[in-house]
């Protein structure tokens, strides 16, 4: 089956062994109810962000939701009171205004930053207002400061959904403690990412424990967990076993198991890391797109704030971004809209709003979108993004493109080649050439109107099938790509580019960040070896490429000419890789997951290459050792 995801999503997961292991600590432990784990999540979360407690749910909307329904039970506002709200943020901020039957006012927002204009907001209230939901979007706090000034001034409560923004701080303050409640999400592609989930933080005590009270139905706060009725006095234990079933508000189940919060703690112990990373990302794209930055209007980081970078957002200056959007997708970038409030049909219904009221808010629904900004992202994703979005506004300033040849040399053709070939930006190849011995007829179906070059011969690898024939002196570069279903077509574009971008060789690695394979698939033990070989080749000639044995790969056949390869098969790819390590050639390695095919041959062939690696890696370690004494 082909592997269909986007070259660079908006978001990642990579979980890592601590993260399993404390899940499946919780699993038997046989309790998967509120207990430890969920506590260390929220005590640990809100320490991190300032604050003295913190309540866990199932969602960033569910954070949002027990936060006003607590204030207004607490503060007893009455229905069809107001609450304000920024035009750009995702519907959960408004829809639980409306759940909890208040009247949400839109506001529009800041044309820099995309967050809720202070002004605006100081022209909205009303003496019906009640409460302020600004919305740390996209990593970046809001102004903070004036619209705590105009709570004051009008005694509101303040609200922040940070379920965008975590970790970040605004002038010396984290997000989710300035105002009174701070919501957080933990959902997919979020900074962290427990499949679902959600928090709440704060540090006034009567909101900490009705928040906990809505979260779990409603519940008498002295019985929120079945531990609360364990090892207490007689007295006590009797008020407990009194009231543990008695209900003083209409709550939700809003709860979590102990599986997300494990996810959750490991998370946070490697947050640092991520938002180094993250932030780096966002440095180097701000930098890298100044020079566009007159088409595109670029994020910018509020004076005496942090940024955590969720996403990149982008605003296209001049037209609608359409377009751009497509262009992105087609080459494998991953877009989002920014979504404002005020084009959805359902509150231009409910609300009786009209989008031209809200012109910035109306700009980012026609000019803006986000793209990921994730750590997992390597510098050649980075490199791409920046590439893919400047050949866009400056064709000219493209990189020159080079003659490539695609060498396909699969010892079979998988059921869905045909799918696999749709999949290919055959027009950048100056000749598809397939050495196989499949029939013609079986080529030419998966080829289906799409010119190529069939060579009915089976090849044991690659590199000595190039070396060996002219027909390849025409050409600057060659790709080899397998059709028996490994080999992901979406990769294609980012090695084109990165061998245009000037690079001696590009390989599909399944081994750095972004890259994988199936859980206990059976290729799991050739990628063991594979590992192997690589890091022995690396010690021994100081190199630094994580995926010696991937076939997947482009290389200069200037370069390739050059390369001793005296082995057949997957050892020859190993001596490829050898000699850009010993000559120190220019690689670029992509992140790739490989897809799993059943065939036992694979597996054989991996065993029978053992003897084969080891000469080569000798033989090569040998040659250098030699010229270095005579030398």
């Amino acid at each position: 089956m082909t592997n269909q995801r986007p070259t660079i999503g908006v978001g990642t997961l990579q979980l890592t062994s601590e993260a399993k292991q404390l899940v499946m600590q919780v699993l038997d432990s046989n309790r998967l109810s509120y207990g430890p784990m969920s506590q260390t999540f929220e005590e640990t979360f809100a320490e991190i962000h300032g604050c003295q407690f913190g309540v866990v749910s199932n969602s960033g909307t569910s954070a949002l939701h027990v936060a006003i329904a607590a204030l207004k039970e607490i503060h007893k506002w009455n229905d069809g009171d107001e609450v304000i709200v920024p035009a750009v943020t995702f519907v959960a901020t408004l829809n639980v205004v409306l759940h909890n039957n208040l009247k949400p006012v839109i506001v529009d927002v800041d044309p820099d930053h995309y967050d809720m204009d202070p002004v605006k907001l100081a022209a909205a209230v009303t003496p019906r207002t009640r409460a302020i939901i600004p919305v740390h979007l996209f990593g970046q706090p809001c102004d903070m400061d004036p619209i705590m000034s105009i709570a004051a001034e009008h005694d509101l409560r303040v609200v922040e959904d940070s379920c965008e923004t975590m970790f970040a701080q605004y002038r010396g303050r984290s997000v989710g403690s300035i105002g009174d409640i701070g919501c957080f999400s933990t959902y997919v592609a979020h900074l962290l990412s427990t499949g679902i989930g959600g928090l709440n933080t704060t540090n006034v005590p009567e909101y900490a424990i009705k928040l906990r009270s809505l979260v779990n139905h409603g519940r008498d706060s002295i019985y929120l967990s079945i531990d609360d009725d364990d090892n207490l006095g007689e007295d006590r234990l009797r008020s407990v076993v009194e009231r543990r079933f008695k209900f003083i508000s209409p709550g939700h189940s809003f709860r979590i198991t102990e599986m997300e919060a494990a996810l959750g703690v490991a998370q946070l112990k490697t947050r640092d890391e991520m938002l180094t990373a993250r932030r780096a990302n966002g440095r180097f794209l701000m930098q890298a797109l100044e020079p566009i930055s007159d088409h595109l209007q670029l994020p910018s980081v509020r004076p005496e704030s942090d940024h955590s970078f969720m996403m990149f957002p982008l605003v296209v200056r001049e037209a609608a971004k359409n377009e751009l959007v497509m262009h992105l997708e087609q080459h494998g970038i991953e877009t989002r809209d920014m979504l404002p409030l005020t084009n959805q049909p359902v509150y231009r219904r409910m609300l009786d709003i009209r989008e031209d009221d809200f012109p910035i808010a109306k700009r980012i629904n026609d000019q803006g979108f986000y793209i990921g900004c994730h750590q997992d992202l390597t510098s050649a994703d980075l490199d791409y993004i920046v590439e893919v979005l400047q050949t866009y506004f400056q064709p000219s300033a493209a990189v020159q493109k080079t003659s490539i040849a695609l060498l396909i040399t699969s010892r079979s053709i998988a059921s869905n080649a045909r799918d696999l070939v749709g999949q290919l930006p055959l027009d950048k190849f100056s000749e598809v050439i397939v050495a196989t011995n499949a029939t013609h007829t079986d080529v030419a179906s998966a080829f289906g109107d799409h010119p190529f070059s069939h060579i009915d011969e089976r090849i044991s690898d690659p590199w000595s099938f190039v070396q060996d024939s002219d027909r390849f002196d025409q050409f600057e570069h060659v790709i080899a790509f397998g059709l028996d279903g490994r080999d992901d077509p979406s990769l294609i574009g980012p090695l084109i580019m990165s061998l245009e971008r000037g690079n001696d060789m590009a390989i599909a690695s399944r081994f750095i960040v972004g890259s994988g394979d199936v859980a206990g698939s059976p290729s799991a033990s050739r990628r063991t070896g594979n590992r192997l070989f690589s890091l022995l080749a690396n010690l021994v000639f100081a190199g630094n490429i994580t995926d010696t044995l991937s076939t997947f790969r482009g290389v200069s056949i200037s370069k390739l000419r050059t390369a001793p390869i005296s082995q057949r098969g997957l050892a020859a790819t190993y001596e490829l890789s050898i000699s850009a390590m010993r000559h120190r050639w220019r690689v670029a390695e992509i992140p790739v997951v490989e897809q799993e095919i059943s065939d036992r041959s694979l597996t054989l062939r991996a065993l029978g290459s053992v003897l084969p690696l080891v000469i080569a890696l000798i033989a090569h370690a040998f040659g250098r050792r030699r010229r270095h004494r005579s030398s």
